[in-house]
């Protein structure tokens, strides 16, 4: 393989790991980046015969200079690397926020996420392999990378990593438990007069890291009659909130909010699903005759196309007219 050749495939592999660390929504194909990007890997360690890998031993004094020299420059990169991903990650997030900054404030799932990890990965493992591709004139090794991973890493055995990356994220998605993701109660000022409101934001992960996250977000107030969702006019309010909520005559939600603006109670905002997609989400109110808010969000997660493997996800939030939980995602 040609020097040409080498260096387009490790400026494939760069932009790649770019596009796993930006904010860029991946719309259920994170799979097809990272498998992707495996196979450039592979190409890569097969077109350096695995020089970066190799045992010092079993190699020749030319190899072992350029092997030393991958890894100094490789490691001191990796700084500037990760600085360069972080200025990718915050350009892209703005980018994909603007104008909408006020619905992005109660993200779900804002820890490091699955893309951020392989993203780290991939510059840890690959970088001194690119800089042997990058430099060497010809194939790494006069003996045509035929030592001891030369010859593994040429096998076909080799590009079984790729089915094996799909087996296990298709698993985890399909089978893997459910998990929380974080969530939190936070006090808000808006409402009605006579009431008082928290945001409640979490959400339910399919497939951990690598799969989909069903948000849930709603700004629930109490007024010692009724427990209601505030903020989407989609959903009634109680008589006991239009009385209150603003001035004489009020009969419909829709009168107290204005669509355009942000909505705290928004259905499907904080959804998640760059390794899988998250179908259509409807968010749901009932208050009981007991002034119980039942609140209600409910989704399905597919890993695959026409929705094979897909899941079913329900999250529940349950609180009394007096402000009281009873039950919370």
């Amino acid at each position: 393989m040609t020097r040409r050749t080498r260096r387009v495939l490790t400026v494939a592999a760069g932009a790649a790991t770019a596009l796993l660390a930006s904010a860029l929504p991946l719309h259920g194909f994170g799979i097809l980046v990272v498998v992707a990007l495996a196979g450039l890997d592979i190409l890569l360690l097969q077109t350096t015969g695995g020089l970066a890998f190799r045992r010092m031993a079993g190699l020749d004094e030319r190899q072992r200079t350029l092997r030393d020299l991958a890894y100094r420059r490789g490691f001191r990169w990796i700084g500037l690397a990760m600085a360069l991903l972080l200025l990718i990650l915050f350009v892209s997030y703005v980018a994909v926020t603007a104008g909408a900054s006020s619905l992005k404030e109660t993200d779900v799932d804002t820890g490091i996420t699955g893309r951020i990890v392989l993203a780290t990965g991939e510059l840890l493992l690959i970088l001194p392999t690119s800089v042997i591709a990058w430099r060497e004139e010809d194939r790494p090794g006069g003996d045509g990378g035929e030592g001891d991973g030369g010859r593994g890493l040429r096998s076909w055995r080799a590009w079984l990593v790729l089915p094996g990356l799909i087996a296990a994220w298709l698993a985890a998605v399909a089978w893997a438990a459910p998990q929380s993701a974080p969530h939190g109660s936070l006090s808000l000022g808006g409402g009605p007069s006579n009431a008082t409101c928290q945001e409640f934001a979490g959400g339910t992960m399919i497939g951990t890291e690598f799969g989909a996250t069903v948000g849930f977000r709603a700004d629930v107030c109490w007024n010692g009659t009724d427990a209601f969702v505030w903020g989407n006019p989609r959903l009634p309010l109680p008589p006991s909130a239009l009385r209150n909520a603003g001035p004489p005559g009020l009969t419909a939600p829709e009168d107290l909010f204005d669509p355009p603006s942000p909505l705290y109670s928004g259905c499907g905002l904080d959804n998640l699903s760059d390794f899988a997609a998250v179908g259509p989400t409807t968010c749901s109110e009932r208050i009981d005759a007991g002034g119980t808010l039942h609140y209600t969000v409910s989704a399905r997660v597919s890993p695959l196309p026409l929705g094979i493997a897909s899941r079913a996800v329900t999250l529940d939030l349950v609180v009394t007219r007096t402000g009281k939980v009873l039950q919370q995602p």
